[in-house]
């Protein structure tokens, strides 16, 4: 049995550094003293235990990590954003999926336990007080914060069935399934049927 999910993620954006200057008593011409912006919050997949299937997925499709903090005055960085925490059954593939449609496996958590990393947040942007140079002491620029990749990605939990029909062809094995669960299965009065059906899938 295969159970597949399609979701979109979003890494953390990166915080705007700061344009700051002192301002003391005394010191009338204080220098650059703004902080750094912080780090996007990435996004991570973790194998966890009591998990058994990717039902969840179907009611939430869109993960974004918490963006991080922008620079301030007095050297103080911003913070870094939280990272987003994605569960999953032991035994789930991941797969990326790109623009053009073109496909990888980009990981295979086995068992619980394991996770990836599956997007890094932006990097937060440097504060005026990285710009000082001797030909500049007082810089008015600082950095934008470094934009979090959106990524779609597809889920597919590979486990083992519980129970097996077996037998000879148009014996009512599709029929007996319809009977017994939601799946529609193709039946007809000829042979492999379903087989068939899963060909023009």
């Amino acid at each position: 049995m295969i159970d597949t999910a399609k979701i979109t993620i979003k890494a953390g954006d990166g915080g705007s550094g700061c344009i700051s200057f002192r301002r003391e008593k005394y010191v009338p011409h204080g220098g650059p003293d703004g902080g750094d912006g912080g780090s996007g919050g990435d996004v991570v997949i973790r194998a966890t235990e009591g998990l058994h299937m990717l039902r969840a997925f179907r009611y939430k499709r869109t993960f974004h990590a918490e963006n991080g903090g922008k620079g301030r005055g007095r050297n103080k960085a911003g913070r870094t954003g939280k990272d987003y925490v994605i569960d999953v059954p032991g035994g789930t593939v991941i797969t990326r999926v790109e623009a053009d449609g073109t496909r990888g496996v980009i990981g295979d958590l086995k068992e619980a336990g394991v996770q990836l990393v599956v997007e890094k947040g932006g990097v937060g942007g440097k504060g005026n007080a990285r710009f000082t140079r001797p030909q500049n002491r007082v810089p008015l620029l600082a950095e934008d914060g470094g934009i979090g990749e959106t990524v779609t990605l597809e889920l597919e939990l590979q486990v083992i069935a519980d129970v097996a029909i077996i037998g000879m062809p148009s014996v009512g094995k599709s029929s007996l399934l319809r009977v017994c669960s939601r799946a529609r299965p193709d039946v007809a009065a000829y042979p492999f049927t379903t087989s068939m059906e899963h060909r023009r899938l």
